[in-house]
């Protein structure tokens, strides 16, 4: 996800830098999104149906 749509999510106004963006539900962590770069984020999910989901959102995105 680049960071531009990711902002586009939080508070306006907001800047992450070396940021790391936790998603919970029923206080689990489901979703971990850390920033590589100004324009790169590594997403890691528990459930791969969320990652599937992301997949279909940015066809773009890559597998490491």
């Amino acid at each position: 996800m680049d960071t531009l749509t990711l902002l586009s999510l939080t508070t306006p106004f907001l800047q992450l830098i070396d940021a790391q963006a936790r998603g919970s539900a029923e206080d689990k962590v489901e979703v971990v999104l850390i920033e590589v770069d100004s324009s790169l984020w590594d997403v890691r999910a528990l459930d791969d149906r969320t990652l599937t989901e992301l997949r279909r959102h940015y066809p773009d995105a890559t597998d490491l």
